[in-house]
């Protein structure tokens, strides 16, 4: 398998489409070893529709950190 660079968000999706029917107690423990995964990702803020990058989370953070200086003032 070649190596190549993808964003994490696009990683989520194909995790998540690697699970699939349970048609045997293998496939239920794969399935629940990829839910594991998404719900580590998830925990971390990635998944479909509500990722946000480092650079956008820590510009948000300044943007919220000067709001609430001026908030003060």
């Amino acid at each position: 398998m070649s190596r190549r660079r993808v964003k994490l968000h696009e990683l989520y999706r194909e995790i998540e489409a690697l699970g699939g029917a349970d048609e045997c107690a293998d496939d239920e423990a794969y399935n629940d070893a990829i839910d594991d995964v998404l719900a580590i990702l998830r925990a971390s803020g990635f998944g479909e529709g509500f990722y946000i990058d480092q650079r956008e989370y820590e510009n948000r953070a300044r943007v919220s950190t000067a709001a609430q200086m001026e908030a003060a003032q």
